[in-house]
């Protein structure tokens, strides 16, 4: 909106087979839980150390379908649904600052958690993040960035007894491009890569997970 201010929506969808002893059981596809944030930038106009620094807050809406019963399978039961069937807010606090002309520097953190449980009796647990990092450019265009990211998260509830299998405390590295394509669009690649993992009982966890971007400003 201004220098100050900054609106996002982030609209995800999901197209995902679940799998129990390598066997696929479970399919679904379409669209999840809509994020919508603002972002205030409290000292953007001044020329000092905390220009950089962005607070947030937001909402992920019960945009996405959630299951009568979101935890499926024997094997390796999981919490497998589009949606959670619940309002959640994020807040969230991130900075960054330039080292010099090629190098920059830039941490944030962010909480998640809901705010009532979803109709079926579902309730997502509390979730943390913090992400350090730098970046460098490359060229005019080219940026990379590597960061270490940190995420926990307590466990899920439903009809108000404590999913056992949930919950999950992940430390990852994650390296990145991103390409300036014009004012306007910008373009970026990332794989997620875990170098610590501690689920409880059975839960799933990820792998390497690929992401590719496209965003723009308007």
């Amino acid at each position: 909106m201004n220098s100050t201010w900054l609106f996002s929506t982030q609209i995800p969808f999901t197209d995902a087979t679940r799998r129990e002893r390598n066997k696929p059981d479970i399919n679904m596809n379409g669209l999840g839980d809509i994020t919508m944030s603002a972002t205030y930038l409290p000292r953007a106009d001044e020329n000092s150390i905390w220009s950089r620094l962005r607070l947030s807050a937001g909402f992920i809406l019960p945009t996405g379908k959630p299951r009568d019963n979101p935890a499926l399978g024997d094997v390796a039961p999981t919490v497998f649904q589009l949606g959670t069937g619940t309002t959640q807010l994020a807040l969230g606090a991130n900075y960054f600052a330039p080292l010099n002309n090629d190098w920059s520097f830039y941490s944030g953190a962010n909480i998640t958690f809901p705010i009532y449980e979803s109709s079926k009796g579902f309730r997502p647990a509390e979730t943390y993040a913090f992400r350090v990092g730098i970046s460098r450019s490359i060229t005019e265009n080219l940026k990379t960035r590597l960061s270490l990211d940190f995420s926990h998260g307590e466990k899920d509830e439903l009809q108000g007894n404590e999913i056992g299998y949930t919950g999950s405390t992940v430390l990852s590295v994650t390296p990145a491009l991103i390409y300036t394509i014009n004012e306007d669009f910008s373009a970026s690649t990332s794989i997620l890569i875990p170098a610590h993992r501690r689920v409880n009982e059975t839960a799933l966890a990820v792998g390497p997970l690929w992401s590719l971007g496209l965003s723009y400003s308007f």
